[in-house]
């Protein structure tokens, strides 16, 4: 069962990324608390484990679970409002 938001969810990072390639959010408009455990794509999941605690992104997320507070990122949307708390600095190339 996949219950899937059309529109793009804005979310912030409340625990980065961990060892399980899970991650704790925050949605921006109701407050709630979500665990991001599975990804479209590896390039997503590596863009995503990239993200410091405090960063708000929009994305589109899909339950991962039918019973749990789990969900997969379906797509990472472009948006210049994004904002880190603690901006990585790009790598060289």
């Amino acid at each position: 069962m996949s219950v899937e938001t059309t529109a793009p969810t804005r979310v912030t990072v409340r625990q980065p990324m961990n060892d399980h390639e899970t991650m704790t959010v925050e949605v921006e408009t109701t407050n709630e608390t979500r665990h991001l455990v599975e990804y479209a794509t590896p390039d997503l999941r590596r863009t995503l484990e990239a993200l410091p605690s405090g960063t708000t992104i929009p994305v589109t997320l899909s339950r991962a679970g039918a019973r749990s507070n789990v969900w997969r990122v379906d797509a990472l949307h472009n948006d210049p409002a994004i904002r880190t708390a603690n901006p990585v600095a790009p790598t060289p190339n």
